[in-house]
């Protein structure tokens, strides 16, 4: 898969370096799995707020399954099996990291792309 990176706006952001790159890490492992060719990661910073969209080119989720996605142990894909990797944990474990950040984790359909748009939505400065 080819893995594009965009960003616009400031330059720093506060946040928890090793659980913010711990949610993209999960995020971007997704995508490339599911990408039929092109991943898509976006960055904006504005004055109060950060947004980073992961997209991808894949089959995207199903509308009726976008909030319980963020459940654990939850594994859309029947054809996964542990021993090909995963257990359902690290949708939940970004939106968990967003949260502590006081932000949101969204899912949605990538309007570029087709198949699938992860945002991470939090503040800026931390406690505002």
């Amino acid at each position: 898969a080819v893995l594009s990176v965009q960003a616009e706006g400031a330059s720093w952001v506060e946040a928890e370096p090793r659980y913010l790159h711990r949610a993209l890490q999960n995020l971007v492992s997704n995508a490339m799995r599911y990408a039929e060719g092109k991943v898509l990661i976006s960055c904006q910073v504005g004055y109060k707020r950060c947004r980073i969209d992961v997209e991808d080119d894949g089959p995207g989720v199903p509308e009726e399954a976008w909030e319980r996605l963020f459940s654990p142990f939850l594994r859309l894909d029947d054809s996964r099996t542990r021993a090909s990797g995963g257990h359902g944990l690290g949708l939940s474990i970004v939106r968990r990291i967003i949260y502590w950040h006081g932000g949101r984790a969204q899912i949605g359909r990538s309007d570029s792309l087709g198949g699938a748009r992860f945002s991470l939505v939090w503040p800026r400065q931390q406690g505002e």
